[in-house]
């Protein structure tokens, strides 16, 4: 019988990559272009999915967007 590694979750398979993450309580993202903290700037909830919000930050900087989706805590 062949060997199946499993993940974390319930289903057997791993975690999507840059799927929905609990987020940080302390930190925002770094900015991909000047490495500066960036600020919320809107969060909206997705739809038909319970508990996930999209949340957009932006760099007070260079004007750079980053959109993050996460769980609601």
């Amino acid at each position: 019988m062949p060997s199946q590694q499993e993940g974390p979750s319930s289903s057997g398979l791993p975690p999507p990559a840059g799927g929905p993450t609990k987020p940080s309580k302390s930190k925002n993202p770094a900015c991909p272009k000047c490495q500066r903290r960036m600020t919320v700037k809107q969060v909206m909830p997705v739809l038909f999915a319970s508990g996930i919000d999209d949340v957009i930050f932006g760099c007070v900087d260079c004007d750079t967007e980053q959109k993050r989706t996460v769980r609601r805590d």
